[in-house]
């Protein structure tokens, strides 16, 4: 089985797919990055903001690609084309989203993944599965919002290891695909950024054939 990721760098209506290398990392930030210099998100006195700009890269402060399709959930105009996996092989069930902290798989306690407080304690990544290539349904105007999620797989839903995913609403085919959008919360009363902290391995589980 080879499992492919993908950015759009175009539209909805005309993608431009490139694939993420197996080294790169998804980066969020504030308004006005450039490959050179990017924007911390600073943190709401109160309530919760969402970054502005989604980067891929291995070190985007080294250069890196801005996923121009992704806007924020608060944007008046929603995409749902932002980022695509592809299956060579069909799979047997439903494949679902989710995020750990560690590379076996098998925790979630950074705060990234099990929120605060101020988000009830839903995971602060937040994910809106659109369908397919062929399919896609954009999310509506507010997708996200901080308290967002809770046990299942209801979409959006709050990215919280096998606590909180998105189930995909389609069982994916040999070449098949399906589309995604997500972003994370920045609530008010989250922890300082440190490296590591707000890092967490998007997965996707699935079985094949």
């Amino acid at each position: 089985m080879n499992v492919t990721w993908q950015a759009n760098i175009g539209t909805d209506v005309v993608p431009i797919w490139i694939t993420i290398p197996d080294n790169s990392r998804i980066h969020f930030s504030a308004a006005g990055g450039t490959p050179t210099l990017m924007r911390p998100i600073v943190r709401p006195d109160g309530g919760y903001v969402f970054p502005e700009e989604c980067w891929i890269g291995p070190d985007v402060m080294l250069g890196g690609q801005r996923v121009i399709n992704w806007v924020k959930p608060s944007a008046v105009t929603q995409k749902g084309k932002v980022f695509k996996v592809i299956f060579s092989e069909a799979l047997t069930a439903a494949p679902i989203i989710t995020a750990f902290d560690d590379i076996n798989y098998s925790s979630w306690t950074i705060e990234a993944l099990t929120g605060t407080e101020e988000t009830n304690w839903t995971g602060l990544y937040k994910c809106f599965v659109t369908g397919s290539e062929a399919i896609n349904t954009p999310p509506t105007t507010g997708w996200a919002a901080k308290e967002t999620g809770g046990a299942g797989s209801r979409n959006p839903n709050s990215l919280q290891g096998n606590s909180q995913f998105v189930t995909v609403p389609v069982t994916v085919g040999a070449g098949g695909n399906f589309t995604f959008t997500y972003c994370p919360v920045i609530p008010s009363d989250c922890t300082d950024g440190k490296a590591g902290k707000y890092d967490p391995i998007i997965a996707v589980v699935y079985v094949h054939v």
